[in-house]
């Protein structure tokens, strides 16, 4: 009977050490917000507004491709193909456990610079930061210019976040949330580029007109 209890004893605790494990690895699965795609949101401000865009404070990267997204800007030649319009995903997150896409960074070369105008100030919002900026709903941009010396030239960035996540925020919220995460992206990238004379905001960019903007 002694030897029975001890081999039951043993199975109720390996059982339950085996349980708890599994429910600490599903906790703690994934990557923290400022771990994620080169530690880009490794600021507490922006570690924070990526949060607060997707829900979730743990991720995967999977299916990021930053090398690609570098490669790509650095062998831009002045033209778009119809291909490269919508540029190559340097951050896409997803669940920690699984699931759909919630927040996907683009990056991609652009030809012109879409600035504000009376009509698009009516359903986004302009912030001080690159050449141009606007925030909507679900979608941010960034166009920045990046002087390269290696190679040596002169281009126009585009950076695109859009966003999944169906977390309810206000459409402030939102907008200065997802250009908090989209600047700093793009000053990720920038930096790993060497770019030159980007004009990105060090901090949260400020919204200068459009929709929140100061009226």
């Amino acid at each position: 009977m002694l030897h029975r209890f001890n081999f039951a004893t043993v199975g109720i605790a390996l059982l339950c050490l085996v349980t708890a494990c599994s429910a600490d690895t599903t906790a703690d699965s994934g990557i923290r917000a400022g771990e994620a795609c080169g530690k880009f949101a490794h600021d507490p401000s922006v570690e924070s507004a990526l949060t607060k865009i997707t829900g979730m404070e743990r991720f995967s990267d999977q299916g990021s491709e930053p090398k690609e997204a570098l490669a790509t800007l650095r062998a831009s030649d002045g033209e778009v193909g119809a291909f490269e319009t919508m540029g190559v995903p340097n951050c896409l997150l997803r669940p920690a456990a699984g699931g759909g896409q919630l927040v996907t960074v683009y990056f991609r070369e652009a030809v012109i610079i879409l600035k504000a105008n009376s009509e698009s100030e009516k359903t986004s919002t302009y912030y001080r930061t690159g050449a141009s900026a606007a925030s909507e709903e679900r979608v941010s941009s960034i166009y920045f210019h990046c002087q390269m010396t290696s190679p040596k030239k002169d281009i126009i960035v585009n950076a695109r976040l859009e966003r999944e996540s169906k977390v309810k925020l206000s459409g402030k919220e939102a907008a200065d949330n997802q250009m908090i995460v989209a600047n700093a992206a793009a000053k990720s990238v920038a930096q790993q580029l060497g770019c030159q004379g980007t004009g990105l905001s060090q901090g949260a960019p400020e919204a200068i007109s459009g929709v929140y903007g100061p009226h």
